[in-house]
């Protein structure tokens, strides 16, 4: 994307050269029409009125000198000697064409003739005494008409294509400056429209990106429009993350001082206590180092000789999560002690006022001789393991949320020498590919399916993968024959 001053460079220079042109093209039509309009001024338009002037003498001359031969008398004579002075005058003031040399010479060679038969022919005719004589010198006269006619006639044509010319100049000018002005407003819409969606609209978002932030830490400030609105983005979104960089550690601190208090003691007592052994199933639990752990395990049986269990993983760490982890595990415990059903207790749960953001992942179980009743509302690792196989046991609802679900049960017929091996996805972060299922069944089969070894083999296997467990570890096995 071209950067902010690259495009309004693009954009001045484009204006530029477009103003420059259409002022060239207004100007060159505007020295063409002054051009054409001085010289229709200055010649076409007087040369016709004088020539003109000049046929019209010619023929008030043709008629007096007629009548002067058809009746010879001293007012037919005078007559015809003013009609000759004014043929004189309109030749002195007839213009002499110019432009085409056929013209010229055309005009040069009528013009020669007319003022032939003026100074030499017009005397001869008035004092010639034969009527014969008198005829044929009037007849010459007739023949210098037709020139002058010819002439006239190309000078008003000359006119025409003077004003036509004229005209389409005119016409060029005015579509030419429409145009330019066309250009112009386009260039200012365009100018307008990339303002508003290259600068203006990116800036909104970005504002709208920076109040999000300050109400809520966690949205993200992106990146966006021309490379300088957008490195301004990138730096308030790296000042964001450092924000919550920052906001983390405090929050540790905090956490970490509040450790010591006997409330925090008291909630971690209770999330490790188990009433009493059950057999058949074994669970460990580990919190990170410093926080009040989100993870919880439990195991029981009803008095009707079903073995019930669960298992929860809890967003977060600390009090918050370490308060909901305490009370998810009572409530879940005691409906399952009065029997109630695993999908009715994840519904019971979500109905929960749970804080923004906290949800929490659940499998719970009840197993009858060798049929394990379940319901994993999001929960990650959860495998039936044998020495010959490995099944995964598929969700059946979403994590525990303020968003509510529907969650239903699912059943699995477990074999001999076979066990239901749960846990956290803090295990899941230390192991290596493939995964859970993988060093489950490889742990059972390497302890002969024995429960405790299996446990240790797990551990054991996960904490030479890592340097340290960065989360909450909980692990809970339970065997079909106790």
């Amino acid at each position: 994307m071209l950067s902010l001053s690259m495009w309004l460079r693009w954009l001045t220079l484009a204006s530029l050269t477009v103003v420059t042109l259409c002022g060239i093209l207004i100007i060159d039509d505007e020295i063409r029409a002054r051009a054409v309009h001085e010289e229709l001024r200055e010649y076409w338009v007087p040369a016709s009125s004088l020539n003109r002037n000049l046929l019209a003498a010619e023929r008030a001359a043709d008629s007096a000198f007629e009548e002067f031969v058809a009746s010879p008398s001293e007012s037919t004579m005078n007559h015809a000697r003013r009609a000759l002075g004014e043929l004189q005058l309109a030749l002195d003031q007839a213009p002499v064409p110019h432009g085409d040399p056929a013209r010229v010479k055309y005009a040069l060679t009528s013009r020669t003739a007319i003022e032939s038969w003026v100074n030499n022919h017009s005397s001869r005719l008035l004092s010639a005494s034969s009527p014969n004589a008198r005829t044929a010198i009037l007849a010459a006269e007739h023949a210098l008409i037709a020139p002058t006619e010819d002439l006239l006639a190309q000078l008003n044509n000359g006119t025409a294509q003077a004003r036509e010319a004229l005209g389409r100049t005119e016409t060029v000018l005015r579509y030419t400056t429409v145009v330019e002005t066309a250009l112009l407003i386009s260039l200012l819409a365009l100018l307008v429209f990339g303002l508003r969606y290259r600068v203006l609209a990116p800036l909104q978002r970005l504002r709208s990106d920076l109040d999000a932030s300050a109400h809520q830490l966690a949205h993200v400030i992106r990146p966006t429009g021309p490379r300088e609105i957008a490195a301004v983005a990138q730096d308030a979104e790296s000042m964001r993350r450092s924000l919550i960089h920052e906001h983390d550690a405090s929050d540790q601190a905090t956490q970490a001082l509040a450790q010591s208090s006997p409330l925090t003691a008291a909630v971690r007592a209770e999330l490790d206590r188990h009433d009493r052994a059950i057999a058949g199933v074994i669970g460990f639990h580990r919190p990170i180092d410093g926080v009040i752990a989100g993870d919880w395990w439990w195991a029981g049986e009803r008095s009707d000789g079903a073995r019930v269990l669960a298992i929860a993983d809890v967003s977060g760490h600390g009090v918050a999560a370490g308060m909901l982890a305490l009370e998810s595990r009572t409530l879940v415990t005691s409906a399952l002690m009065r029997g109630d059903s695993p999908a009715v207790i994840c519904q019971q749960l979500s109905q929960r006022p749970l804080a923004p953001g906290m949800f929490l992942t659940l499998f719970i179980g009840v197993l009858v001789d060798n049929r394990l009743t379940f319901c994993s509302a999001g929960h990650p690792n959860a495998v039936v393991v044998s020495a010959e196989e490995t099944h995964e046991l598929p969700n059946t609802g979403p994590i525990v949320s303020a968003l509510g679900g529907t969650w239903t049960l699912d059943h699995r017929e477990l074999g001999e020498n076979s066990a239901l091996i749960l846990s956290t996805d803090g295990l899941l972060e230390a192991l290596p590919e493939p995964g859970f299922s993988h060093l489950a069944h490889r742990s059972w089969v390497k302890s002969h399916a024995n429960a405790q070894e299996c446990l240790e083999l797990l551990l054991g296997q996960a904490r030479e993968e890592c340097d340290q467990w960065t989360d909450d570890v909980t692990v809970m096995i339970a065997t079909v024959n106790p």
